[in-house]
């Protein structure tokens, strides 16, 4: 009797080595053979499962580190089992910052102190914090309040402003407590009640600043000088002076007559709160300042960045106006993954503070890395100028070319408070390289164009049409809108190419930053959010790279021959 196919029983082609075993879709028949179908689908379910579970487990081996909280992923190794690369093997800088005789790293960026300057409140401050109120300030917040608090010789603060930018978990929020605190209990020096303004994108932000200094007041002064509600949280001395709690919004301060503004994580702040609500309220008080203290932002924090530009252009100046700027903040080109580059961000660098960076430097990407602990200004995830092209077209050590033609560029801020002379050539390899700087005034500008010719002898100059008439040098065109549109295209071109070479200069990151490109008259150009400044140096360095690219025109040349006469 013949059993059907279908039976267990039944006749099966088989083979050796067996199909399940080498996934053989088209077997010859070498080795082929007969078997009973329950045989045969018996052991080939064994082995075609033995191979799925190998290939699964390959496959979870080879797993991106995109599932960043995958069940897959392996635990991060301990941070001391994954050092920072060896400072010999680094792409950029690893210049240690410089450190105070008392062991605090001193700030990269500061204001000079002006000549007005005759002494300063710091040490009395410090005394009395320690005294009055049990705080101990480290010497870096010492440092920082004994800056702010410098006087002149009526004993009247020098500085308006104060910009205080440090890297997270450094001790900014103790030094902002502190400094409420002095002035809420000083009010002798000024001769009159303080009102002090504390604000923060979050309310709750300002509070966790303010909740220790409430707790000990409720013990000095009783539980009626301390409010906890929504609407009217803060301090009030029984002499009248007042530390008020807001969110920044529109509204903060509005009705108020504060003696100093205080914004807290400033970063998040949008410069219009600033401006048009808190800044109004100092109009009429004895010695007002205003506190902008945060960790770096990206390029959408309008108010630190056009505060702090302010600063960094009056930065060398022997006089350098009323805005005190404490940076501590990495360098540009600085490798992120060095721990020498780490310090930069860090006033207070000891081992405990080594080993927290270890593990964060371990779990969080380089964009929140470089902002949160090494207090650099990023550019936004939606940019147009993607990292990759910025960090692929950073070369410090890129020098400009002793021949050819260096074009060069000169742009003013829209408010006509700032200036910017780019230089961008091509060397020989091909690449452009640029370089600017920044000016505060006409006069400045003129020096630089002076000292350009003096150094190269072939020279074009290019500015728009608000310097026609101002300056002394001699240019050579005038670029505006229409020209933008054109230098905007082979800005972007060259970025995507990288063909341009930049020493990662702070200023210029940071105008790229601000910058966007929006659609105008003629076109897409580059230009600064509605309402924001801060792009000059990034628009000159637009229109002399675009120069720098313009490839020699030919020159027309005309052929004609001379009829010839045909002889008979």
């Amino acid at each position: 009797m013949t059993l059907p196919r279908t039976h267990p029983q039944g006749a099966s082609a088989d083979h050796e080595p067996p199909l399940a075993l080498t996934g053989d879709l088209t077997p010859g028949l070498d080795g082929s053979g007969i078997a009973h179908l329950h045989c045969n689908r018996s052991h080939g379910g064994k082995l075609g499962s033995q191979r799925a579970t190998e290939k699964r487990k390959t496959k979870t081996k080879t797993k991106t580190k995109t599932e960043f909280l995958s069940t897959t992923q392996d635990t991060p190794a301990a941070p001391r089992l994954l050092p920072p690369k060896e400072a010999e093997n680094a792409k950029y800088s690893h210049t240690e910052p410089r450190t105070h005789e008392l062991g605090f790293v001193l700030p990269r960026l500061e204001t000079k102190p002006p000549s007005a300057v005759q002494g300063s409140f710091g040490d009395e401050a410090a005394q009395w914090l320690s005294t009055v109120f049990g705080m101990e300030l480290r010497a870096w917040q010492k440092y920082a309040l004994d800056r702010a608090l410098e006087y002149d010789e009526n004993r009247q603060l020098v500085w308006s402003a104060v910009i205080i930018t440090v890297g997270r978990q450094s001790g900014k929020s103790f030094l902002s407590r502190a400094v409420c605190m002095w002035r809420l209990h000083h009010q002798e020096l000024f001769g009159e009640p303080q009102t002090i303004l504390h604000v923060a994108n979050r309310r709750s932000t300002a509070m966790e600043v303010m909740r220790p200094a409430g707790l000990w007041a409720t013990e000095v002064y009783g539980k009626k000088a301390v409010k906890w509600g929504n609407e009217s949280a803060g301090i009030e001395l029984p002499t009248g002076d007042r530390w008020l709690v807001h969110a920044a919004n529109e509204s903060a301060g509005v009705g108020y007559s504060v003696s100093m503004v205080f914004v807290d994580e400033a970063w998040k702040v949008k410069r219009e709160v600033v401006d048009d609500a808190l800044s109004p309220t100092m109009a009429e008080r004895e010695q007002p300042q205003i506190y902008l203290v945060s960790t770096a932002g990206d390029s959408q924090s309008d108010l630190m960045q056009a505060y702090r530009q302010r600063a960094l252009d009056r930065l060398d100046d022997e006089e350098p106006g009323s805005v005190l700027l404490m940076e501590w903040s990495a360098p540009a080109e600085a490798d992120p993954d060095l721990v020498s580059t780490w310090k930069w961000g860090s006033p207070e660098w000891n081992d405990k503070r080594e080993n927290f960076l270890r593990q964060q430097w371990a779990r969080i990407e380089e964009a929140a890395w470089r902002r949160e602990y090494l207090n650099q200004w990023v550019i936004r995830a939606d940019h147009w100028l993607r990292d990759s092209w910025w960090n692929g077209t950073l070369d410090p050590d890129a020098q400009l070319p002793t021949d050819g033609v260096w074009s060069v560029a000169v742009e003013t801020d829209f408010d006509g408070m700032g200036h910017a002379v780019a230089i961008a050539a091509p060397d020989e390899n091909g690449h452009i390289i640029i370089r600017v700087t920044t000016h505060r005034t006409i006069k400045e500008v003129d020096e630089q164009i002076g000292k350009i010719r003096a150094e190269h002898p072939s020279v074009y100059v290019q500015v728009t049409p608000g310097y026609v008439d101002r300056l002394r040098e001699k240019f050579d065109s005038l670029v505006g809108q229409r020209e933008a549109v054109s230098a905007t295209q082979v800005l972007q071109d060259l970025f995507s190419r990288q063909q341009l070479r930049h020493d990662g200069s702070q200023v210029l990151q940071e105008h790229f930053a601000n910058s966007k490109i929006s659609q105008r008259q003629g076109g897409w150009v580059l230009t600064a959010p509605m309402g924001q400044n801060g792009i000059y140096a990034a628009r000159a360095v637009m229109f002399a790279v675009s120069q720098a690219a313009k490839a020699p025109r030919s020159v027309a040349t005309i052929r004609s021959r001379r009829p010839t006469r045909r002889h008979a």
